[in-house]
C-alpha cells in the first residue's frame, strides 16, 4: 500500500509538471522541461545593442518596446529588432501584428481566437527581397496563401503543415515538430524569463522587449548576442517611374488590383489595396487609365462575392495616380458592365459598359446619363470596346456595330464607321487606325473616311470573346503601331507585329513571344502589349497555357523597338490575370515659344496649333485646344476650327485678351494672346471681293456657301448658343441631322467673319 502511495504521488507530480509546460500560454504535457526553457531565465543576451540602435519604429507615441525574431535557420542576419511605439495599453500581439502590417517583409502565420489568445505558428522574413512571402500547406503549391496585412490565417494548430514558398526567406514554423518560444522583458526585470502567457495576453510596458525565439526541431536556443536593426520599410509611393499592371485576379476569389513595376524592376503589388486599408476594385478589373492626375479603374462587375480578404471598390473606381488614395467608388455606372473609359476634357469622361456609353462628370464625382443612340445589343453583341480621344472627337468601339464617332461637346454621337472591329489607337501622326481580324482601318479623323489594308498572312488576336481592352498599341516616339498575331480570334500565336504608319509596310515577324518550347508555352493574357510613351520599349504580359494551376505563372516581357528582348520578370505565383499595362502621365503638354503673346490683326488670321504644342508622353496630335476665353469679342472673334487652327478675324477697332487652353490626357496649361483688332472700311473692289451668300435658305438638307474667300471654318448654332455637329465638304454643308429650328451660321474666311440666320425645314 505505501508503494502504491508513493507510486502514485510520483506519477501525479509527473503529471503536474508536465502539464505545467506551456507554449505561448499553452498548457503542453508532450514536452520536456528542458527542451523549451520553460519558466527559466535567459542570460546568453550579452549585446549593447539599445533602443538608440532600432532604425525601423511603427506606430506612434511615448512608450517604446524592442521587438525580435530570432529564427535559428543559418542564414544572415538573424535576430532582427524592430522598434514599436503607443499610448495607452498595448499587447505583444498588437506590436506583432502593427509591425507585419507595416513592414511588407515580414510575415506570419497565426490561429486566432483560442481560448488563450493568439498563438504565433509561423514567423518569416523576405530576406532576399524578391517580394515572394508566400505559404503552402501540405505541398500544395498550386493554391498558395498570401499574407494579408502581414498575416495568413489558419483554424488549428496544424503550422507544421506550412512551408515558404522562397526557401531563401527567413521562415520557422511548427507547433509539434518546432515551435516559436515566447523571451520578455520588462525595464525591472534584470534578464529575460520565458512567457508563460502568448502574445494576446502580454502587457508591453514602455522599455519592454520582446523576443520570439524558434525551438527547431524542439532543441532550444540561446538568444543570439549579435542583434541586427531591421532597416525601415519604404513602400513605393514614386509611382512616376515605372509602370502600373492592371489586374483581373482569381475570379471567385479575389477582387482587381494593380502592381506597380518600377524602374529599378522592382515589383510593389496590389499597391492600392496596401494604400487604401485592404480595399480593391470590382470584380475581374479589365481596364485602366489615368487622366490627369486621376487614375480610373474599370471592372466588369461590383463585387467578387468570393473575395474575402480585400473589400469590393465597384465597377469604377476613382484613385489619385500619385499616392493610389481612392477619391470614389461607383457599383452602378448605368446599369451595365463595366469595359473602359476615356477622358473628354477636364470636367467629364466617358464609361464605356456593356450597355452603352455614359458621360462621367469629373467635377463632382458623378455617373450621368446615357449618350443617346450608344446603347442597344446585348451584352456581348452590342458592348462598348475601348475608346479615344482625338483632339476633335472621341471613337469608341461598339462590338457587331462598328465605331461611333462622338462630339465631345454635344455628347452625340455625329457618325458611325460600320464593320466588326477590335480596337482603335491613334498614331503619332494623328491618323486613326482600327483592326478587324486580318485588315488594318485608316480612318480620317475630320472626314472619317475609311481606307483598308490587308494584313498579308497573319491574324489579330481578337478581344470579344471576354472582353479586353486588345493588344493594338501605338507608339508615342515613332510612327508605328505593334499588336500580337493569332492562329483564331480565339487563340494567340507567338509573333507580335509591326506595322510603319508613314510607309504602310508590315512586319509580321517583328519578334517572338518567349517559352514556346516544352508542354505548355507562354500566351499573351489580356490587352498584353503596351508601348511605352517615354523610352519606346514595349511591355508584353504573358501567362501560362494549360489552364488551372499554370495561370499561377505570369512573366513581364520587355522589348527595344527592334524588337530585342531586352528584360524578363517573373511575376510572384498567383492568379493575376493581367488586363493592361498603364504608364504614368507625368509631364504637362510644352506650348513653343512661336506661339505669340502679342499680335495685330486686320484680316482673319490663322495660328495652326498642331506643330506649336507637344507632350513627351501622350500623343501631341491628340492635345485638346480650345478658346477658354475672350475678354472683347465685339472686337475680335477667336474661334479653333476643325484643323486644330485658331482664326482670329477683327470686327471692330480695338484689343482683346485671348486665353487658349491646351489639354493633354487630363494635363491642361493655357497662353495669353493680346489681340490687337484693325476693322475699317472696306472698299468698293473689297466688298465685292468679301461677298459670301449662302442657300436656300430656308433649308432642309444640303446647305451650299459661295465666295472668293478662302473659307477657314465654318459653325453652326442653335438658338441657345449650342455648337452642332456640322463640317465643310465641297462649300457645301449636310444640315440633315438638324431639328427643324433656327439656327446661327458663322463662317470663318480668310477676310472677314459672317455670321447669319439659317432656318431648317
Amino acid at each position: 500500500m505505501k508503494k502504491f502511495y508513493l507510486f502514485t504521488m510520483f506519477f501525479l507530480f509527473a503529471f503536474f509538471v508536465n502539464a505545467q509546460i506551456k507554449v505561448q500560454g499553452v498548457p503542453r504535457n508532450d514536452i520536456q522541461l528542458n527542451s523549451g526553457n520553460q519558466n527559466q531565465t535567459n542570460t546568453a543576451l550579452n549585446t549593447t545593442f539599445t533602443f538608440a540602435d532600432v532604425q525601423y519604429w511603427v506606430g506612434t507615441g511615448s512608450n517604446e518596446a524592442a521587438f525580435v525574431v530570432q529564427w535559428n535557420d543559418g542564414k544572415n542576419p538573424d535576430a532582427l529588432v524592430w522598434g514599436f511605439r503607443w499610448n495607452g495599453n498595448a499587447t505583444g500581439e498588437d506590436m506583432l501584428k502593427a509591425i507585419a502590417k507595416a513592414d511588407h517583409r515580414f510575415f506570419t502565420l497565426l490561429y486566432q481566437g483560442t481560448s488563450f489568445g493568439s498563438a504565433v505558428g509561423g514567423l518569416g522574413f523576405d530576406l532576399n527581397g524578391v517580394n515572394s512571402n508566400a505559404l503552402y500547406k501540405n505541398g500544395n503549391v498550386t493554391y498558395p496563401y498570401y499574407p494579408i496585412d502581414g498575416i495568413v490565417n489558419t483554424t488549428s494548430y496544424d503550422f507544421d503543415d506550412y512551408t515558404v514558398a522562397d526557401t531563401d526567406d527567413h521562415w520557422g514554423t511548427g507547433w509539434y515538430n518546432g515551435y516559436w518560444s515566447y523571451w520578455v522583458k520588462d525595464p525591472t526585470d534584470t534578464d529575460f524569463g520565458y512567457s508563460g502567457v502568448g502574445a494576446s495576453t502580454r502587457a508591453l510596458e514602455n522599455g519592454s522587449w520582446d523576443v520570439w525565439n524558434f525551438n527547431a526541431g524542439m532543441n532550444s536556443f540561446p538568444i543570439s548576442s549579435t542583434l541586427t536593426a531591421v532597416s525601415p520599410y519604404v513602400t513605393s509611393t514614386d509611382y512616376a517611374n515605372g509602370y502600373f499592371i492592371v489586374n483581373e485576379e482569381w475570379f471567385g476569389h479575389t477582387n482587381g488590383s494593380v502592381n506597380f513595376i518600377d524602374n529599378g524592376g522592382n515589383v510593389n503589388y496590389r499597391v492600392y489595396s496596401n494604400a487604401n486599408n485592404n480595399q480593391a476594385f470590382g470584380a475581374t478589373t479589365q481596364y485602366g487609365t489615368i487622366y490627369g492626375d486621376k487614375f480610373y479603374f474599370i471592372s466588369k462587375q461590383a463585387a467578387d462575392g468570393g473575395d474575402t480578404q480585400y473589400t469590393p471598390g465597384g465597377r469604377l473606381v476613382v484613385a489619385n495616380a500619385h499616392t493610389m488614395q481612392k477619391i470614389a467608388g461607383f457599383n452602378d455606372i448605368g446599369g451595365g458592365d463595366g469595359r473602359s473609359f476615356v477622358g473628354v476634357n477636364e470636367h467629364k469622361g466617358y464609361i464605356g459598359a456593356s450597355n452603352g456609353i455614359f458621360v462621367f462628370d469629373i467635377d463632382n464625382m458623378q455617373v450621368g446619363n446615357l449618350i443617346p443612340t450608344t446603347g442597344g445589343g446585348s451584352a456581348y453583341a452590342g458592348q462598348i470596346g475601348n475608346m479615344i480621344r482625338t483632339s476633335q472627337y472621341v471613337f469608341a468601339i461598339k462590338q457587331a456595330t462598328g465605331i461611333l464617332v462622338i462630339n465631345p461637346n454635344t455628347d452625340t454621337v455625329v457618325s458611325t464607321i460600320a464593320g466588326s472591329f477590335h480596337s482603335i489607337v491613334q498614331a503619332k501622326d494623328g491618323s486613326i487606325w482600327a483592326i478587324q481580324d486580318q485588315k488594318l482601318v485608316n480612318i480620317d479623323p475630320i472626314t472619317f473616311a475609311p481606307t483598308n489594308y490587308n494584313i498579308p498572312t497573319t491574324k489579330y488576336f481578337g478581344s470579344w470573346g471576354a472582353w479586353n481592352a486588345g493588344s493594338l498599341t501605338a507608339s508615342n516616339q515613332n510612327n508605328t503601331l505593334y499588336w500580337i498575331n493569332s492562329v483564331n480570334s480565339f487563340m494567340s500565336g507567338t509573333q507580335l507585329v509591326k506595322f510603319d504608319v508613314t510607309t504602310k509596310t508590315f512586319n509580321e515577324n517583328f519578334a517572338v513571344i518567349p517559352g514556346q518550347t516544352g508542354t505548355y508555352k507562354q500566351i499573351p493574357y489580356g490587352a498584353a502589349l503596351r508601348v511605352s510613351p517615354t523610352t519606346d520599349e514595349l511591355i508584353l504580359n504573358t501567362t501560362e497555357s494549360g489552364y488551372g494551376a499554370h495561370y499561377q505563372n505570369n512573366w513581364v516581357h520587355t522589348y527595344s523597338n527592334t524588337g530585342n528582348l531586352i528584360n524578363t520578370k517573373k511575376l510572384n505565383d498567383y492568379y493575376w490575370f493581367p488586363a493592361m499595362t498603364v504608364f504614368p502621365d507625368n509631364t504637362l503638354p510644352v506650348v513653343a515659344s512661336a506661339f505669340p503673346s502679342q499680335i495685330n490683326v486686320n484680316a482673319a488670321t490663322t495660328i495652326d496649333l498642331k506643330t506649336i504644342v507637344t507632350d513627351a508622353d501622350n500623343t501631341s496630335l491628340a492635345i485638346v485646344k480650345t478658346v477658354k476665353s475672350n475678354t472683347n469679342p465685339s472686337v475680335v472673334s477667336a474661334v479653333i476650327n476643325t484643323n486644330d487652327e485658331l482664326v482670329l478675324a477683327p470686327q471692330g477697332n480695338g484689343s482683346s485678351e485671348v486665353v487658349v487652353s491646351f489639354n493633354s490626357n487630363g494635363k491642361v496649361v493655357e497662353k495669353t494672346l493680346s489681340v490687337n483688332a484693325i476693322s475699317g472700311a472696306l472698299s468698293t473692289v473689297e466688298v465685292k471681293k468679301t461677298q459670301l451668300s449662302i442657300y436656300p435658305n430656308p433649308v432642309t438638307d444640303i446647305l451650299n456657301i459661295k465666295t472668293q474667300d478662302k473659307v477657314l471654318d465654318i459653325a453652326v448654332y442653335d438658338i441657345s448658343g449650342r455648337l452642332m455637329n456640322t463640317k465643310l465638304e465641297n462649300s457645301q454643308v449636310n444640315v440633315s441631322t438638324l431639328l427643324k429650328g433656327i439656327y446661327i451660321v458663322k463662317i470663318v474666311t480668310d477676310k472677314a467673319v459672317y455670321q447669319q440666320k439659317l432656318i431648317k425645314n
